[in-house]
């Protein structure tokens, strides 16, 4: 969408084509043929930036055409404008067959390690067109290296007595920029590619007002109207349904109406005859950038900005549309979305928005891989909290029929829910830490209804960082209609003892703190894991709710856990641990408590004074001393940390 890039006067920004290729292969030569319109045999070795104005090409797009140094010292320079470049141009010359080799040998490898991802041109020099050279397709020799470096678009040939060729080159470059065949065909199957199918579909779709699965005369005079701003003539549809049935008999239907692969066939015909640009232009006006994928200005970025503090939920209007998404596409309405019933509804997406990391293996599933309403509803509130500009993108591929905006809604901060005590989020974010070993990664399992010894989910949901787990709670057994979605994100601790940035705590409505009850160790270190990651909120201010899990209680405890446990959540003004089993099952309560914590934000928060005075030890031993007799004085040599564990006096 390259016409509407600006630079700061509001004009077109120009295109950077870079001239690239050995000594002697026309690169400058080529460029001022093209600027000039003549043939200049000895010329200045490096020429300067040449500003070609908008009027140069069709498209009505200026460009800078740069030439470059053959030389290796400036190799440098080099790499630098081809980093730089929005397209590059190879030259090779006919009577010089070592060119063409360093094409493959040294420069399109150089490109890929550089990691430039931008459409290249190869342009032929003829040095003498005496009649040989014509006699030679470029197409035929440089197809073996197109096939082995897709991002060649295509290749043209010029000489001093073909000057227009030089500019057809540069127009090529620039071509090739705005209308690029990479992201839409494939040159190896002739066929279009899965992207721009899902966009032909959800543009078919949308032109498809009387929704019966067709395109009828009036329907596709809309589409060329909105696209070309030009009606069909009818005796151009005639034609146009007549060559159809002959070539695509399956493209119209028996009341002579455009189907959907009728209008896949059109379009593959536009490649087919160089019309490219006709594609496109459907495509950007149905808002598609070059990765075919709906562009960035389509999506309201102001409906969800908020502070580090605020969350992003869906609003009753999305949930409604989802809802009826699901049972449309559930097609024998047994509440669960099969795989297949699932691409149906991605169809017209460029991918399911869920294939991969944070999302992938993160909710609920059948045993058929199916996914319920609940978990489907749940990874849409996944998504909008963590990712808002996504939902909305992938709301509008499904076709989501009301203003964008109106989908999603910003919740108050948490510092004013702390303040009002009271919290009315739809969806509750909990921290899940706790030392190795402690019980999180089942805890996570069992809450999307797996094996609490499930291994299928150890990669982290393909992150080294976190992993996170949603599904829907019912908040309360009595009340009907309280269910709310709760997001268990696993925080990872690093080998230095990092976790994560103070920015990141501010999206903690819950942070839970398993430890295994067998094992005392455990239990020191996440005593060690409170306090710091409660003092580091608070500094940053941020403070949360914070509880204690008590997990593996089908073991035996160590020694004096229950009063020890109770003693120290006491004294820091928390609740005294909850006890869970994963091999015995029963999450429901811990669940609700997550919710209820949440729900009370001025609660169970940790009553500190400052990061500089953190110490388990030192809780532990305010403890004891708070219930021992006669004690005078502390210890001498006890650590000179501490948590502030006076209540206040109300």
């Amino acid at each position: 969408m390259w016409s509407s890039v600006r630079d700061s006067r509001g004009s077109p920004k120009p295109m950077r084509i870079v001239v690239v290729g050995e000594k002697g292969t026309g690169k400058s030569s080529l460029i001022m043929a093209a600027a000039r319109n003549t043939f200049h045999p000895n010329i200045a070795s490096l020429l300067p930036y040449t500003n070609l104005p908008s009027e140069f090409f069709p498209d009505r797009i200026p460009a800078t055409v740069i030439d470059t140094s053959s030389r290796l010292e400036d190799k440098g320079k080099v790499v630098k404008e081809v980093k730089q470049a929005d397209a590059i141009v190879l030259t090779f010359a006919f009577d010089r067959p070592e060119t063409l080799e360093r094409l493959s040998d040294h420069w399109l490898p150089l490109f890929r390690q550089l990691e430039v991802r931008v459409p290249i041109i190869v342009a032929g020099y003829i040095v003498d067109s005496n009649g040989d050279c014509d006699q030679i397709s470029i197409e035929q020799i440089t197809s073996p290296m197109m096939q082995q470096y897709r991002e060649v678009e295509t290749s043209i040939q010029w000489s001093a007595q073909r000057l227009n060729e030089a500019k057809k080159v540069l127009y090529y470059a620039q071509k090739a920029v705005i209308h690029p065949v990479g992201p839409v065909f494939n040159q190896e199957t002739n066929s279009l590619k899965p992207r721009c199918i899902a966009a032909l579909k959800r543009i078919f779709i949308l032109s498809d007002h009387n929704k019966d699965g067709t395109l009828n005369d009036a329907e596709l005079n809309k589409l060329q109207v909105k696209c070309f701003d030009i009606p069909l003539v009818p005796s151009e549809i005639r034609q146009m349904k007549k060559e159809m049935q002959v070539k695509c008999p399956q493209g119209v239907d028996e009341e002579e109406e455009l189907t959907l692969y009728g209008f896949l066939f059109l379009n593959t015909r536009f490649i087919e005859e160089a019309r490219i640009q006709t594609l496109w232009t459907i495509l950007r006006k149905f808002g598609y950038n070059n990765d075919l994928r709906l562009a960035d200005d389509l999506i309201p970025y102001s409906s969800f900005k908020r502070q580090a503090d605020q969350s992003v939920e869906l609003t009753s209007v999305a949930i409604e549309f989802l809802w009826e998404v699901y049972e449309f596409f559930d097609n024998d309405s047994d509440n669960n979305l099969e795989p297949h019933e699932m691409g149906y509804l991605f169809e017209t997406a460029p991918e399911s928005p869920w294939n991969e990391a944070p999302y992938k293996d993160a909710s609920e599933q059948n045993k058929d891989g199916g996914v319920p309403f609940e978990a489907f509803l749940s990874l849409w509130s996944l998504m909008t909290l963590i990712d808002p500009a996504r939902t909305l993108e992938y709301l509008m591929y499904i076709r989501f029929p009301y203003d964008p905006s109106s989908a999603v809604r910003v919740t108050r901060k948490r510092v004013l829910d702390r303040k009002e005590k009271k919290s009315e989020r739809k969806v509750v974010q909990c921290f899940v830490f706790g030392p190795k070993n402690a019980g999180k990664t089942a805890l996570l399992n069992q809450f999307i209804g797996r094996s609490y010894d499930d291994d299928s989910n150890n990669s982290k949901n393909g992150s080294t960082e976190e992993r996170y787990a949603v599904n829907m709670v019912k908040e309360s057994v009595m009340i009907a209609n309280t269910d709310k979605t709760l997001v268990l994100k696993e925080i990872q601790i690093q080998e230095d003892g990092s976790m994560l940035p103070n920015e990141a705590l501010a999206a903690c409505d819950v942070a839970i703190f398993i430890y295994d009850s067998s094992d005392e160790s455990s239990w020191n270190r996440t005593i060690d894991l409170l306090a710091d990651v409660a003092t580091t909120a608070k500094d940053a201010g941020y403070v949360f709710p914070c509880l204690m899990v008590a997990a593996k209680t089908d073991l035996d405890s160590f020694p004096m856990a229950i009063q020890e446990t109770t003693r120290v959540t006491q004294d820091i003004g928390i609740d005294a641990p909850i006890p869970i089993s994963s091999k015995l099952g029963d999450f429901d309560n811990l669940f609700r408590k997550i919710l209820t914590a949440a729900e009370h934000p001025h609660l169970n928060i940790p009553e500190i004074e400052s990061k500089k005075k953190k110490s388990r030890k030192l809780i532990i031993n305010k403890s004891l001393l708070a219930v021992s007799i006669g004690t005078a004085a502390l210890i001498a040599g006890m650590v000179s940390f501490r948590l502030y564990t006076a209540r206040k006096q109300t």
